[in-house]
């Protein structure tokens, strides 16, 4: 796919450009409304990359990795995104600085999208994994960099959302 930037009404729209024989899959916007996180191939694998949407910079490699990324989530401030790298890591990108942290090893199969959902104060992320052949949710507190399975029941339990008081999941 190619990266096109428009306004809200459609009037104004400009493609930014990108390797022609590479492919821009996801795509979130930066806390100042300019600046564009994506992901693209990077010779075979998916990796992120960022540019500004008024084309005033270059695209930039922000992070790469010898698998896919994917699921691409913006935190509510704007300061992370989640995404799943491979079939097996949660990973947090720190919009600040680029810096790119390992949340949790879990099991994601390669053919299936998942659901991963910042709280609305960004404390926690929550996201549905593999666990024995069934999708279970989990919880990722950034306070205590603590993973909790939430449901280990054997049955599948799919797309964790906060409520918009934080109180229930």
């Amino acid at each position: 796919g190619l990266l096109y930037i428009s306004d809200a009404k459609g009037k104004y729209m400009h493609q930014l450009p990108t390797p022609a024989d590479e492919c821009v899959d996801e795509m979130v916007w930066g806390a100042d409304s300019n600046t564009l996180y994506y992901t693209r191939t990077n010779g075979g694998f998916t990796a992120i990359f960022t540019n500004k949407a008024d084309g005033s910079s270059i695209e930039r490699l922000v992070y790469s990795a010898p698998c896919n990324i994917k699921n691409l989530v913006m935190s509510y401030k704007k300061d992370k995104i989640a995404f799943i790298c491979g079939n097996n890591s949660v990973m947090c990108l720190n919009t600040a600085d680029n810096s790119v942290e390992k949340l949790a090893d879990v099991q994601f199969w390669s053919y299936n999208n998942y659901v991963l959902s910042f709280s609305f104060d960004d404390s926690y992320l929550a996201f549905e994994a593999m666990n024995l052949f069934e999708k279970d949710i989990y919880l990722y507190s950034f306070a205590d960099k603590k993973l909790t399975n939430l449901t280990a029941s054997a049955c599948s339990e799919r797309s964790p959302h906060f409520t918009p008081d934080g109180k229930y999941l």
